[in-house]
């Protein structure tokens, strides 16, 4: 079908990416940008662009879906960089998810893709070393709020997927997604509190293997998702994973190991004062494992992500060094 498709989050470096990619299709004859900080683009294709807040009623953007004809629906917008406003966060990831899957049903949308995590892996009550299967029950760690919400709203889309056969659902569980214009919490990790401070802290007896995505690769993975004849629920990632020591290494630093026990509410203070820019809910990401098995995504999606976990952080790192000579 002629895809006449809107885009939430619309401003983001993943979603720009989606829509070059888009405007270059000739199946693609509109694309519909919905974001909260408005932004234009120019693209070779009929586009539009609105500010617009998912926490809105769900019958607004019902109506601006219904008017403009989409038949095809990307949900990208959500809170990455965690909250001191805790009310305001769940509001952004779990009623605008719920808004964006109320709306795509009212206007009969045909394709809906919902970009996911494996985050939502996360599980302190049972950490699982292997590779987990898309068949995994998502329950995310409640201490940090970005892997709590993907896996809420990961069961939720996987219910309305149930319930509407005559939508295309795909869920897409990606991986950390690096590449040169990565500014997410996971590089902010790296640099806090400096980008020439040694040491990265880590939770003593804990390395965990993690897996990182391109830039790239996520943006044709999105791309696929939405012109695909079927959908389905994949893991995303490139292949290969990294020990969190190895990746602290590889940006030039060292681990520093400190007990659970003072790392925790140390970290929690710090956020507490607002000197850290993460809570401490966030160092369950660097203590329990949460890799995926990507087996799915090639063999019934069919792609094999062209960067490995390791050169999409070489990526990332390389253009990190190249926006600051001096850092290590």
């Amino acid at each position: 079908m002629k895809l006449r498709v809107a885009i939430t989050g619309s401003s983001g470096y993943l979603a720009q990416r989606l829509m070059a990619r888009l405007a270059a299709d000739a199946d693609c004859e509109f694309i519909l940008g919905l974001d909260i900080r408005r932004r234009e683009f120019a693209l070779p294709c009929p586009a539009e662009f609105l500010r617009f807040d998912l926490a809105a009623p769900p019958e607004l953007l019902t109506e601006f879906w219904t008017r403009r004809r989409i038949n095809a629906g990307v949900h990208l917008a959500w809170q990455f960089d965690p909250l001191h406003n805790r009310r305001r966060q769940r509001e952004v990831d779990i009623q605008g998810s719920l808004n964006f899957l109320r709306a795509a049903e009212a206007a009969r949308l045909k394709r809906v893709v919902y970009c996911g995590s494996t985050t939502a892996y996360v599980n302190p009550q049972n950490p699982n070393q292997e590779p987990l299967n898309e068949e995994t029950k998502p329950t995310g760690t409640p201490r940090y709020l970005y892997s709590a919400h993907k896996a809420e709203i990961d069961r939720v889309v996987q219910s309305f997927q149930e319930e509407h056969p005559e939508i295309q659902v795909t869920l897409l569980r990606g991986a950390i997604v690096l590449g040169p214009n990565t500014r997410n919490i996971a590089a902010k990790m790296l640099d806090w509190p400096g980008r020439r401070f040694p040491w990265v802290f880590r939770v003593r007896g804990a390395d965990p293997p993690f897996q990182f995505l391109s830039e790239e690769d996520m943006a044709e993975i999105l791309l696929r998702a939405v012109k695909a004849e079927s959908g389905g629920i994949f893991n995303c990632a490139g292949d290969g994973t990294l020990r969190y020591s190895e990746v602290v290494r590889a940006a030039g630093k060292r681990p520093c190991a400190v007990p659970a026990w003072i790392l925790y509410p140390l970290t929690g203070l710090l956020w507490k004062l607002r000197l850290s820019p993460f809570p401490a809910g966030m160092l369950d990401l660097i203590r329990y494992p949460w890799v995926g098995d990507t087996s799915r995504l090639k063999s019934a999606f069919g792609f094999t992500p062209h960067c490995t976990s390791r050169q999409a952080l070489e990526e990332f790192l390389a253009a990190r060094r190249a926006s600051s000579p001096n850092s290590p």
